[in-house]
């Protein structure tokens, strides 16, 4: 039996190593609420945000500008540029590839077995500062609009 092949959510042929301002939601495994209520994280969400916070101390060419952790995704502006000449910049790719093992790494050694994300992510190239705006604003606003939220689990 021949599965369907999967459609790559990345940009055909675009640079994600690029000097960039990037919106990244990341799910969890099957949207499952494992980081806590919105507003208010447990600590599988407090592991999941302090490591968002650390992404800079592992790869000094990114910054976080702007995140949040809800109940069963995260949302974060993720900016890609250096500083100085003598700058490697990574891919977005391994970026996010690396938060997301170190957070399972860490949840896993308190709650063994647990599947925390799904695979991949999305991301969205911001082009402008109106876009940049929306998108802070958007994830600002966003534990507030919880029960609108496209992500917010649905009761039968």
């Amino acid at each position: 039996m021949q599965l369907p092949s999967r459609k790559s959510p990345r940009i055909p042929g675009y640079d994600y190593r690029s000097e960039n301002y990037y919106f990244v939601t990341i799910c969890t495994h099957q949207k499952a609420c494992i980081f806590g209520e919105a507003g208010a994280l447990n600590r599988l969400g407090r592991i999941a945000e302090a490591d968002l916070w650390n992404i800079p101390n592992h790869f000094p060419a990114v910054r976080i500008e702007k995140a949040v952790v809800m109940p069963n995704h995260i949302h974060t502006i993720v900016v890609v540029g250096c500083q100085n000449e003598k700058c490697t910049l990574p891919n977005l790719n391994v970026v996010i590839g690396q938060y997301k093992a170190g957070v399972t790494r860490k949840i896993r050694s308190i709650e063994p077995g647990v599947k925390v994300w799904q695979r991949s992510y999305h991301d969205h190239v911001i082009r402008d500062q109106a876009g940049y705006e929306r998108i802070w604003s958007y994830i600002d606003t966003n534990p507030c609009r919880w029960n609108e939220d496209c992500f917010f689990p649905k009761q039968l």
